[in-house]
């Protein structure tokens, strides 16, 4: 049975192939299980097809040449863009060079394509844990066992039990609004205006203590009249 892709990143697979059948159908198959493909027939194309589109993932086909396609996977290496390789070359020695050239896997043509499928989902896992570990290193993060508060330079500030209700308050409306209302409320305060006027002058403080420990500004923006938003 074929696994479908089932990552919150939206992965681009691009397909090097001389065999224009050959290629459709892996860009088929790729396509049904998720992923965003695009092909070229050639070494060349798809360097041209690479200034217009992205790539996540290449899998060339070593038959186009031997010594053009390790070149490529050194290039890709370097660029940190995962390489696959397909071959009728069942022989070790172009399996050990396309190796040592940085490919991750090397599959012999004719290939099954549900294990090219299960290769390139190890590969993207890889991929997306290197991408989600970016995304975190470049937001604002609550550390509630302190509690702390981590900006994206990877300073943090420690908080007092009310900032980081506020804080656990408004970031997890995910960059939407919480309302005046909703915010007295989760904050405990009994009167409407007395405790929204007490959160202000918390988050006042916060944004001076934010600035002075970070040198950024927290990430807090008023909608007059109506409430507050963390911008991720």
């Amino acid at each position: 049975m074929q696994q479908i892709l089932t990552s919150s990143v939206k992965f681009t697979v691009a397909v090097v192939d001389g065999d224009e059948t050959h290629r459709m159908q892996v860009c088929r198959f790729l396509e049904e299980s998720g992923y965003t493909t695009w092909g070229a027939n050639s070494i060349e194309d798809f360097y041209i097809g690479l200034l217009k589109e992205k790539a996540d993932l290449v899998i060339i086909d070593l038959d186009l040449g031997v010594d053009p396609g390790l070149a490529l996977i050194r290039r890709l290496v370097a660029q940190r863009i995962p390489a696959i390789v397909l071959s009728q070359h069942a022989n070790s020695g172009a399996r050990v060079a396309s190796l040592d050239a940085g490919a991750l896997q090397y599959f012999i043509k004719p290939l099954s394509l549900a294990e090219l499928g299960a290769g390139i989902r190890a590969q993207l896992r890889q991929l997306e844990m290197r991408v989600t570990n970016a995304e975190q290193q470049n937001s604002w993060r609550l550390d509630l066992s302190v509690p702390r508060l981590i900006a994206p330079n990877q300073k943090t500030i420690r908080l007092t039990s009310r900032e980081c209700e506020l804080l656990e308050c408004l970031m997890a409306a995910n960059g939407g609004m919480v309302s005046k209302t909703n915010l007295v409320k989760a904050m405990g305060h009994a009167e409407a205006e007395d405790g929204f006027h007490r959160i202000e002058s918390s988050l006042m403080r916060l944004r001076r203590k934010t600035l002075a420990g970070t040198q950024l500004m927290l990430p807090v923006r008023a909608v007059f009249g109506k409430g507050l938003v963390f911008v991720p």
